[in-house]
C-alpha cells in the first residue's frame, strides 16, 4: 500500500516536471468532475477494489477450513432457521441470533410454493432487499430462499444444499405448529416429517414456542406498512407462523385483514409488537431452566450456556433439572456438579427430580385424552372390516393399539408439564429435551399432542435435541 502511494506521488511530480501548465489543467478538470459527482450523487455502482480482495480472502478461508479435521472443541451452533421473511418474524431471528452471533452460522430460510414462474419471480425480487434488511439491523445472518412443489420438499433442499464446506448448518430451528388441531392432516404430516428429515440428515433440532407469537406480518399489513404487493399478494399462499411461528400456509385475503381490523387493533398490535421485541431487550435478573432429560451430545446444555455469556442474558442464572432416584439425590447432585465443572459451565442450582415417571393427576390426563379424542380411530369398538377400512382411509389417526403401546410415554409428557408448571413457571426461558417419535411407530397427531401438552402455558420454551454428536469437551 505504501509503495503504491509513493508511486502515485512520484507520478504527480513527474507530470509537473514534464509540463507544469498541462498538469495544472488536468488536475483542475479532475477537481471539477469530483465536485460535480459529489454534488449530483448519481445512483451508480462504481465498484470497489476491496470487494475482490474480500472475496478472495473468504474463498481461501472457506477452502482452508475443509482441510482441518472436525474437533468437538471447535463446535459452533450453525443454524438453519425457518423464519420466512426475516423482517416479519424479528423475535425468531433475535433468539436464534443470540446464540449464533460472533460464534456460528445463521441462515434465515424461506420456502415459496405454488406456480413455479410466480414463485421464482417473487423470490428473486426480494432476495437482495431481505439480505439488506439483515445488514441494516445488524443481524449477522444470511438469507436463503427456494421455490419448491411443497414446503417439505423445499426444506429438504435447504437441509441438504445450504452452506459451503465446513460452514454448513448443523441445527434446524423451527417453530411449534400451534394450529395442528385445525390444520389439514397433510400439513401435520409435513411438519413432523421435517423433524424426521433433520435427524436423517444428522442435524440437531430446536423447536421454539412462545405465547404471543412471532409473526407480525398481519399487523404491518393492517397498518399499511407491509411489503410491496409482489412480496405479499392479497390472495396467495405465503409461509407464515400464526401466533407462535409454527409452520403452515395461511391464505391472506382482504377478509382476513377486515377481521383483524374489526378487533381491538390497537391492543392486538401492542401485544404482538411487544412480543416481537422481547428478545431484543436486556433480560432482567432471573433464571434459564434447563431440563436435561436425555443425553443428546450436550446441545441442550450448550445453547443456554451461550445465551448466558451474551450481554442481554448475562443476568440470568442457569438452573439444571434432571431425573434421578430418591435414595441417590445427593450423590447424583455431586456427579452432575462435577460434570458441569469439567465443562466449565457455571450454574446456580441443580435439582434432581425423582417423580418424573409417576402417573399425572386425573385432571391433566383428562385434558390430554380430550385433546386427542378427535384424532383417535377407536378400532376396538368396530368390527374388523370397518376397522380395516378406516385404517386405510385415515392412516394418520391414533389407533387404540398405538395409544396403549405408548401410554407410559404419554404419561411422561403430561407429568413433565405438571413439573414444569411447579418449578419453572417464573423462569425467563425454559430449555427442555425434545422427545423424539420413532418413525413409523408413533402417529403424527400423537407426537404433536406430546409437544402440545409438554410446552403448554409456560414461558418461552426451547425444545432441543442434538444429533448425538458430542458438542462439549473437558479439554480447552
Amino acid at each position: 500500500m505504501w509503495v503504491s502511494l509513493f508511486g502515485a506521488l512520484l507520478c504527480c511530480g513527474v507530470m509537473f516536471v514534464i509540463n507544469w501548465w498541462a498538469a495544472l489543467i488536468t488536475y483542475a478538470i479532475e477537481l471539477f468532475l469530483y465536485i460535480y459527482v459529489t454534488y449530483k450523487k448519481p445512483e451508480v455502482n462504481w465498484g470497489s477494489s476491496t470487494q475482490a480482495l474480500y472475496f478472495v480472502n473468504a474463498l481461501d478461508s472457506a477452502l482452508a477450513l475443509t482441510t482441518v479435521e472436525d474437533h468437538v472443541k471447535n463446535f459452533r451452533p450453525q443454524c438453519l432457521a425457518l423464519t420466512g421473511a426475516p423482517m416479519v418474524r424479528p423475535a425468531l431471528l433475535d433468539i436464534t441470533h443470540a446464540f449464533t452471533k460472533n460464534n456460528g452460522l445463521c441462515i434465515c430460510c424461506e420456502v415459496y410454493t405454488g406456480p413455479r414462474k410466480l414463485c421464482v419471480k417473487e423470490m428473486n425480487s426480494g432476495m437482495e432487499k431481505k439480505q439488506a434488511w439483515l445488514t441494516k439491523n445488524k443481524r449477522k445472518a444470511f438469507y436463503a430462499a427456494v421455490a419448491a412443489d411443497s414446503f417439505r420438499d423445499g426444506v429438504k433442499s435447504l437441509l441438504q444444499a445450504s452452506g459451503l464446506g465446513r460452514m454448513k448448518p448443523n441445527t434446524l430451528v423451527i417453530g411449534f405448529k400451534k394450529d395442528w388441531r385445525s390444520a389439514p392432516a397433510t400439513q401435520v404430516e409435513n411438519y413432523v416429517g421435517i423433524i424426521h428429515d433433520a435427524f436423517d440428515f444428522e442435524l440437531g433440532v430446536i423447536i421454539i414456542r412462545i405465547s404471543q407469537g412471532f409473526d407480525i406480518s398481519q399487523v404491518l399489513q393492517v397498518q399499511g406498512m407491509c411489503f410491496p404487493s409482489i412480496w405479499l399478494p392479497r390472495a396467495t399462499y405465503c409461509l407464515t407462523y400464526q401466533t407462535s411461528f409454527h409452520i403452515f400456509f395461511f391464505l391472506i385475503t382482504e377478509s382476513t385483514i377486515n377481521t383483524i381490523q374489526s378487533m381491538h387493533v390497537g391492543e392486538f398490535n401492542q401485544r404482538l409488537l411487544e412480543a416481537s421485541t422481547q428478545f431484543k431487550k436486556k433480560q432482567g435478573k432471573g433464571t434459564i431452566d434447563i431440563w436435561w432429560l436425555f443425553d443428546d451430545g450436550g446441545l441442550t446444555i450448550l445453547i443456554p450456556y451461550i445465551l448466558t455469556i451474551r450481554k442481554k442474558w448475562k443476568n440470568c442464572k442457569l438452573r439444571i433439572f434432571t431425573g434421578g432416584k430418591v435414595n441417590r439425590i445427593e450423590e447424583e447432585k455431586l456427579v452432575m456438579a462435577s460434570l458441569l465443572s469439567k465443562f466449565r459451565i457455571k450454574f446456580a442450582d441443580i435439582n434432581i427430580i425423582c417423580d418424573i415417571n409417576i402417573k399425572p393427576n386425573k385432571e391433566s390426563w383428562k385434558f390430554f385424552e380430550e385433546m386427542i379424542e378427535p384424532y383417535r380411530l377407536h378400532e376396538s369398538c368396530k368390527d374388523m372390516p370397518t376397522a380395516e377400512k378406516l385404517k386405510r382411509e385415515t392412516p394418520w389417526k391414533i389407533t387404540d393399539a398405538e395409544l396403549e403401546a405408548f401410554k407410559e410415554k404419554s404419561y411422561r409428557q403430561v407429568r413433565l408439564n405438571e413439573l414444569l408448571q411447579e418449578h419453572s413457571r417464573a423462569a425467563n426461558l425454559i430449555v427442555l429435551s425434545l422427545p423424539v417419535a420413532r418413525k413409523g411407530a408413533v402417529s403424527d397427531y400423537l407426537y404433536m399432542a406430546w409437544l402440545e401438552i409438554l410446552s403448554k402455558n409456560l414461558p418461552p420454551v426451547l425444545m432441543v435435541r442434538g444429533n448425538h454428536k458430542n458438542v462439549l469437551t473437558f479439554y480447552s
